[in-house]
């Protein structure tokens, strides 16, 4: 869909977009995000972001998108995109705002105190009812314990299966210590 800018934008849509034609497109590879009930703020580290000039920093919003780029170079940018963000925003009301040493992404988010989001795009929620509707109604929906469990593992991210072999480790634990204690207590006899 064409974007229109913000002053003039009846489909929600905001836009402060001036890329020019460029050789060397990077990613933004580090950025950090919190959330509040009414916001959701990006944090991307570019030192010198403050003295950036207006045409050297270009964004667009849709109520499901964010996009930033940032010329660092007369043939070369940097850009951070989210084609799917996890939850609505407002495009009117989200911002860009530059700071000595990182550029903040200001995401207003369309409901007001709503579930947090999960993560910045929807790909963990897509993940998760995927894994719920198996359960309820697909190959997962009479599963053991075990296989639920082994399902689990190998559709897990790293760090999921990390959690999951760190749980199973302590789990371990826990029952082998409650074993040795048992074998060691004698209980009167009555």
């Amino acid at each position: 869909s064409k974007r229109r800018p913000s002053t003039s934008s009846p489909s929600h849509e905001s836009q402060h977009m001036t890329p020019p034609p460029v050789e060397n497109i990077s990613k933004f590879e580090r950025y950090a995000w919190d959330q509040t009930a009414a916001a959701v703020t990006i944090y991307v580290p570019h030192e010198g972001a403050a003295a950036l000039a207006d045409e050297d920093v270009a964004h667009a919003f849709t109520e499901r998108s964010v996009e930033l780029r940032v010329r660092v170079g007369p043939n070369a940018q940097r850009e951070l995109k989210i084609p799917t963000l996890c939850r609505p925003i407002d495009p009117a009301t989200s911002k860009v705002t530059r700071k000595a040493d990182r550029i903040q992404v200001k995401l207003a988010k369309a409901a007001r105190d709503a579930e947090p989001w999960s993560a910045l795009d929807d790909a963990t929620d897509r993940k998760k009812a995927a894994r719920a509707e198996r359960v309820a109604r697909g190959d997962l929906k009479n599963a053991s314990t075990h296989e639920l469990l082994a399902d689990m593992y190998a559709n897990a991210t790293d760090e999921e299966r990390a959690s999951l072999v760190q749980a199973a480790h302590e789990g371990r634990k826990k029952r082998e210590g409650a074993a040795a204690r048992g074998s060691t207590t004698t209980t009167p006899a009555s």
